[in-house]
Protein backbone atom coordinates (compact mmCIF):
# COMPACT_ATOMS: atom_id res chain seq x y z
CA UNK A 1 0.00 0.00 0.00
CA UNK A 2 2.80 2.44 0.86
CA UNK A 3 4.62 1.71 -2.39
CA UNK A 4 1.39 2.00 -4.35
CA UNK A 5 0.70 5.41 -2.77
CA UNK A 6 4.28 6.51 -3.46
CA UNK A 7 4.10 5.40 -7.10
CA UNK A 8 0.75 7.07 -7.62
CA UNK A 9 1.62 10.42 -6.10
CA UNK A 10 5.35 10.93 -6.49
CA UNK A 11 6.68 8.79 -9.34
CA UNK A 12 5.67 10.11 -12.73
CA UNK A 13 7.88 8.20 -15.14
CA UNK A 14 8.08 4.53 -16.01
CA UNK A 15 11.88 4.57 -16.01
CA UNK A 16 11.89 5.54 -12.32
CA UNK A 17 9.26 2.94 -11.46
CA UNK A 18 11.31 0.30 -13.22
CA UNK A 19 14.41 1.31 -11.25
CA UNK A 20 12.65 0.98 -7.90
CA UNK A 21 10.93 -2.27 -8.86
CA UNK A 22 14.32 -3.69 -9.80
CA UNK A 23 15.82 -2.58 -6.49
CA UNK A 24 12.97 -4.08 -4.48
CA UNK A 25 12.94 -7.38 -6.38
CA UNK A 26 16.72 -7.69 -6.19
CA UNK A 27 16.71 -6.99 -2.46
CA UNK A 28 13.95 -9.53 -1.75
CA UNK A 29 15.68 -12.15 -3.90
CA UNK A 30 18.98 -11.50 -2.13
CA UNK A 31 17.40 -11.83 1.32
CA UNK A 32 15.57 -15.06 0.43
CA UNK A 33 18.72 -16.54 -1.10
CA UNK A 34 20.74 -15.58 1.96
CA UNK A 35 18.19 -17.15 4.33
CA UNK A 36 18.19 -20.34 2.25
CA UNK A 37 22.00 -20.53 2.29
CA UNK A 38 22.09 -19.91 6.04
CA UNK A 39 19.68 -22.77 6.64
CA UNK A 40 21.77 -25.08 4.46
CA UNK A 41 24.91 -24.02 6.31
CA UNK A 42 23.23 -24.64 9.66
CA UNK A 43 22.26 -28.16 8.59
CA UNK A 44 25.36 -29.31 6.73
CA UNK A 45 28.44 -27.40 7.92
CA UNK A 46 30.30 -28.92 10.87
CA UNK A 47 30.19 -27.03 14.16
CA UNK A 48 33.28 -24.96 14.96
CA UNK A 49 34.43 -24.92 11.34
CA UNK A 50 36.17 -21.54 11.66
CA UNK A 51 37.17 -21.69 15.31
CA UNK A 52 40.68 -22.96 14.52
CA UNK A 53 41.23 -20.88 11.37
CA UNK A 54 43.96 -18.25 11.61
CA UNK A 55 42.71 -15.11 9.83
CA UNK A 56 45.77 -12.96 10.62
CA UNK A 57 47.13 -13.31 7.08
CA UNK A 58 43.69 -12.68 5.63
CA UNK A 59 43.44 -9.44 7.59
CA UNK A 60 46.54 -8.05 5.85
CA UNK A 61 44.87 -8.17 2.45
CA UNK A 62 41.25 -8.35 3.53
CA UNK A 63 41.04 -4.79 4.82
CA UNK A 64 42.43 -3.41 1.58
CA UNK A 65 40.07 -5.57 -0.47
CA UNK A 66 37.08 -4.46 1.62
CA UNK A 67 38.09 -0.83 1.15
CA UNK A 68 38.35 -1.17 -2.65
CA UNK A 69 35.03 -3.03 -2.92
CA UNK A 70 33.14 -0.47 -0.85
CA UNK A 71 34.82 2.39 -2.72
CA UNK A 72 33.57 0.93 -6.00
CA UNK A 73 30.19 0.23 -4.41
CA UNK A 74 29.82 3.94 -3.73
CA UNK A 75 30.00 4.71 -7.44
CA UNK A 76 28.06 2.72 -10.05
CA UNK A 77 29.60 -0.72 -9.72
CA UNK A 78 27.12 -3.31 -8.38
CA UNK A 79 29.62 -5.03 -6.11
CA UNK A 80 27.36 -5.74 -3.14
CA UNK A 81 29.05 -3.74 -0.39
CA UNK A 82 26.60 -4.83 2.39
CA UNK A 83 27.23 -8.49 1.54
CA UNK A 84 30.99 -7.94 1.79
CA UNK A 85 30.63 -6.29 5.20
CA UNK A 86 28.40 -9.11 6.45
CA UNK A 87 30.88 -11.69 5.15
CA UNK A 88 33.70 -9.95 7.01
CA UNK A 89 31.63 -10.25 10.17
CA UNK A 90 30.95 -13.93 9.51
CA UNK A 91 34.68 -14.59 9.05
CA UNK A 92 35.48 -13.06 12.40
CA UNK A 93 37.02 -9.76 11.29
CA UNK A 94 37.21 -7.24 14.15
CA UNK A 95 34.09 -5.10 13.95
CA UNK A 96 35.44 -1.59 14.58
CA UNK A 97 38.20 -1.61 11.89
CA UNK A 98 35.79 -3.05 9.30
CA UNK A 99 33.09 -0.50 10.13
CA UNK A 100 35.55 2.40 9.81
CA UNK A 101 37.19 1.09 6.62
CA UNK A 102 33.91 0.34 4.86
CA UNK A 103 32.41 3.67 5.92
CA UNK A 104 35.41 5.59 4.59
CA UNK A 105 35.47 3.56 1.37
CA UNK A 106 31.78 3.93 0.60
CA UNK A 107 31.79 7.62 1.54
CA UNK A 108 34.69 8.31 -0.83
CA UNK A 109 32.93 6.40 -3.61
CA UNK A 110 29.76 8.44 -3.11
CA UNK A 111 31.81 11.65 -3.08
CA UNK A 112 33.26 10.73 -6.47
CA UNK A 113 29.72 10.85 -7.87
CA UNK A 114 29.12 14.17 -6.14
CA UNK A 115 32.20 15.83 -7.61
CA UNK A 116 31.66 14.37 -11.09
CA UNK A 117 28.18 15.87 -11.20
CA UNK A 118 29.48 19.11 -9.67
CA UNK A 119 32.12 19.38 -12.36
CA UNK A 120 30.31 18.12 -15.48
CA UNK A 121 26.76 19.31 -14.87
CA UNK A 122 23.28 18.40 -16.05
CA UNK A 123 24.22 16.60 -19.26
CA UNK A 124 26.50 14.21 -17.37
CA UNK A 125 23.85 13.46 -14.72
CA UNK A 126 21.11 12.79 -17.26
CA UNK A 127 23.43 10.50 -19.19
CA UNK A 128 24.19 8.50 -16.04
CA UNK A 129 20.71 8.09 -14.55
CA UNK A 130 18.39 8.70 -17.50
CA UNK A 131 16.26 11.70 -18.30
CA UNK A 132 13.07 10.42 -16.66
CA UNK A 133 14.76 9.37 -13.42
CA UNK A 134 16.47 12.76 -13.39
CA UNK A 135 13.13 14.56 -13.67
CA UNK A 136 11.51 12.54 -10.89
CA UNK A 137 14.39 12.86 -8.43
CA UNK A 138 14.80 16.56 -9.25
CA UNK A 139 11.15 17.12 -8.38
CA UNK A 140 11.57 15.23 -5.10
CA UNK A 141 14.64 17.36 -4.40
CA UNK A 142 12.67 20.57 -4.86
CA UNK A 143 10.03 19.32 -2.41
CA UNK A 144 12.09 17.71 0.34
CA UNK A 145 15.76 18.68 -0.08
CA UNK A 146 17.87 17.60 2.88
CA UNK A 147 15.18 15.20 4.11
CA UNK A 148 15.63 13.28 0.87
CA UNK A 149 19.39 13.06 1.46
CA UNK A 150 18.87 11.66 4.98
CA UNK A 151 16.22 9.18 3.80
CA UNK A 152 18.35 7.84 0.95
CA UNK A 153 21.38 7.65 3.24
CA UNK A 154 19.65 5.62 5.96
CA UNK A 155 18.04 2.96 3.78
CA UNK A 156 20.55 0.83 1.80
CA UNK A 157 17.84 -0.22 -0.66
CA UNK A 158 17.60 3.36 -1.95
CA UNK A 159 20.16 4.37 -4.61
CA UNK A 160 22.12 7.00 -2.68
CA UNK A 161 24.84 6.91 -5.32
CA UNK A 162 22.29 8.29 -7.78
CA UNK A 163 21.08 10.95 -5.39
CA UNK A 164 24.71 12.01 -4.88
CA UNK A 165 24.70 13.17 -8.49
CA UNK A 166 21.81 15.51 -7.75
CA UNK A 167 23.60 16.74 -4.61
CA UNK A 168 26.64 17.62 -6.67
CA UNK A 169 24.63 19.13 -9.48
CA UNK A 170 22.59 21.37 -7.18
CA UNK A 171 25.63 22.28 -5.04
CA UNK A 172 24.30 20.72 -1.84
CA UNK A 173 26.53 21.76 1.08
CA UNK A 174 29.55 19.46 0.88
CA UNK A 175 30.13 19.38 4.65
CA UNK A 176 26.55 18.31 5.38
CA UNK A 177 26.74 15.83 2.53
CA UNK A 178 29.88 14.15 3.88
CA UNK A 179 28.63 14.12 7.48
CA UNK A 180 25.25 12.58 6.57
CA UNK A 181 26.86 10.13 4.18
CA UNK A 182 29.60 9.02 6.57
CA UNK A 183 27.27 8.85 9.57
CA UNK A 184 24.77 6.65 7.74
CA UNK A 185 27.58 4.43 6.46
CA UNK A 186 28.86 3.92 10.01
CA UNK A 187 25.39 2.84 11.11
CA UNK A 188 24.72 0.59 8.13
CA UNK A 189 28.18 -1.00 8.26
CA UNK A 190 27.77 -1.82 11.94
CA UNK A 191 24.35 -3.37 11.31
CA UNK A 192 25.65 -5.57 8.48
CA UNK A 193 28.81 -6.73 10.24
CA UNK A 194 26.74 -7.51 13.34
CA UNK A 195 24.29 -9.51 11.21
CA UNK A 196 27.17 -11.40 9.61
CA UNK A 197 28.75 -12.23 12.98
CA UNK A 198 25.37 -13.23 14.43
CA UNK A 199 24.67 -15.50 11.45
CA UNK A 200 28.04 -17.23 11.86
CA UNK A 201 27.35 -17.73 15.57
CA UNK A 202 23.87 -19.14 14.85
CA UNK A 203 25.26 -21.57 12.30
CA UNK A 204 27.93 -22.61 14.81
CA UNK A 205 30.99 -21.74 12.76
CA UNK A 206 32.84 -20.55 15.88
Amino acid sequence: MVLEYFYTNYVKYEETKKLFRTLIITTIAFILTLVFLLILAKIYLPAGLLSTVDISNLLSYGYFGIFIITLLGGTFFPVGSPAIVATAGALGFPKIPVVIITSVGYTLGICINYFLAYEFGTHYVKKKIGNEVYKDISEWWNKWGILLVVLFALFPILPFNLLALLCGLFRFNILYFILINFGSNLLNSYIFIYLGASAASWIGLF
